[in-house]
């Protein structure tokens, strides 16, 4: 360890990223409720959800259903499991912490140009999924082009964005911070860990800055591979929002099964990775 901070390298294997990469690791202190308060009113839960405590709202966001579909047609086959897989995530999330709503911050569908008949299937899928148990709003992404189509026919509320208790949400292609807390999409922000001999392993993570008051979710989605925000310095200029001062500032924090994982902020770790520390 070099001044104070926990070394980016593992040196003794992937089974001890816990022990040789984090600072600190800390426990929720609310034991009947999973996750993790980044501040107060916002519980990151493992996965990918955050809950806004107050209002009891769930939010996720980068789902990208019929992703499967939108491949085949680039000439890739995967199976199409992404849907039953996160409806089975999120029915445990919805009885684990049981919110009055949920919000997906943007990408529920993945093709830009029409919706595909997968998408439309999916989606339908996921909204009767829900079975009434969460009253459901969508924000816009930037793959959402012609959703509103389908929306329609549930009655789901859309629009380009939306405020939980005072939080702003949006998906994070376009417009600019104004002040308020905010959570955002789009990024698709993950870490990728390597060991002494070489070995790696990439993991979606949640960012966070404390300054600017701004919580980027990962992508629910399974297809995601997500953007190595160390590795790729371009994912600075993937939002609007944060023009300007970029991820550098932001920590992220992952979960070990249940567990909280903190690491130091993007910067440090790119300066660690640059000079091998």
């Amino acid at each position: 360890m070099k001044g104070g901070h926990p070394i980016f390298k593992i040196e003794t294997g992937l089974g001890k990223v816990v022990t040789m990469l984090l600072s600190t690791l800390r426990l929720s202190s609310i034991m009947d409720t999973p996750g993790f308060e980044v501040i107060e009113g916002i519980r990151l839960l493992p996965g990918g959800a955050t809950l806004l405590t107050e209002e009891r709202v769930l939010v996720v966001a980068d789902l990208h259903l019929g992703c499967e579909a939108a491949l085949e047609y680039e000439g890739l086959s995967i199976p199409r499991v992404q849907t039953r897989k996160i409806g089975q995530y999120l029915d445990k999330v919805i009885r684990d912490v049981r919110p009055d709503r949920m919000v997906v911050a943007g990408d529920l569908k993945h093709n830009f140009s029409r919706n595909l008949a997968q998408e439309w299937q999916d989606i339908e899928r996921f909204i009767e999924g829900l079975n009434d148990s969460v009253a459901l709003e969508v924000v816009k992404g930037n793959h959402d082009n012609y959703l509103g189509i389908i929306l329609r026919e549930f009655r789901i509320p859309y629009g380009k964005e939306t405020s939980v208790s005072g939080i702003r949400i949006l998906h994070g292609h376009s417009g600019q911070l104004d002040g308020r807390t905010t959570i955002i999409g789009h990024i698709h922000p993950s870490l990728r860990l390597r060991d002494s001999v070489g070995a790696s392993f990439k993991d979606h993570c949640y960012l966070f800055d404390e300054e600017r008051r701004v919580l980027v979710l990962p992508a629910l989605s399974l297809v995601s591979y997500g953007t190595d925000v160390v590795s790729q310095p371009s994912s600075d200029g993937m939002s609007p929002l944060l023009s300007g001062r970029g991820l550098a500032d932001f920590v992220p924090i992952a979960f070990s099964g249940d567990r909280q994982l903190s690491f130091p902020k993007v910067g440090l770790l790119r300066d660690m990775r640059r000079t091998g520390s």
